[in-house]
């Protein structure tokens, strides 16, 4: 496996030095798209919110600040990108309102309380059996609950028509999953256009 190849890895599961470059590369070039996903998440001051695969932890701070008494979990499966985010969010999770959790997405743990809100961010791409997972999260919902995956396309030659294909891929998902009124929302960002979708635990 090439140098290229080797770096391309490090975004589904980021280790060692390259890791932690491509930690930054999220952090750089992530932010805008979490920022957005969690102002479509509409969060109340007392949610509680899950975020399935947190990266350098952008995510986890953002739905922090905007909670007050609420509680924020986040579950990834890179040590390196637990040891960021720890850092980025050394004082909530010092004052008790984040938690962050080493875990892999097919064998989620269980957790001391319902989520209203859960949001994943260019995760899902990784999942092994997405349909399975989101079943996994939707269990882990209050009723009502909202979940909202969003994605980016960054493989090679990825269009505009890749960023609706892998919306309703991803709506198809939420669906088998048990999810409903489902809606797709798109937002213009470079090189491609980022898609979230959106559904309710009801």
């Amino acid at each position: 496996m090439g140098l290229l190849d080797r770096f391309a890895k490090q975004f589904e599961k980021p280790e060692g030095y390259l890791g932690a470059l491509a930690g930054k590369l999220m952090e750089m070039f992530g932010y805008k798209k979490i920022e957005w996903t969690i102002s479509l998440l509409d969060l109340q001051k007392e949610d509680n919110v899950l975020e399935v695969g947190f990266g350098p932890g952008i995510g986890i701070e953002l739905a922090a600040n905007a909670i007050q008494d609420g509680y924020i979990v986040g579950v990834d499966y890179s040590e390196k990108m637990l040891k960021q985010a720890q850092k980025r969010n050394k004082k909530h999770m010092e004052e008790g309102k984040v938690e962050l959790r080493l875990a892999d997405v097919s064998d989620l743990p269980i957790f001391d309380l319902p989520f209203d809100k859960v949001f994943s961010v260019n995760s899902i791409i990784f999942w092994k059996e997405p349909t399975e997972t989101l079943k996994a999260i939707r269990q882990r919902m209050k009723q009502n609950g909202i979940v909202a995956i969003t994605v980016q396309p960054f493989e090679k030659g990825a269009t505009e028509e890749t960023v609706k294909q892998i919306g309703n891929k991803i709506a198809n998902q939420l669906k088998d999953a048990g999810f409903s009124s489902i809606r797709m929302e798109i937002i213009s960002t470079k090189p491609v256009s980022t898609v979230c979708v959106l559904g309710i635990n009801q």
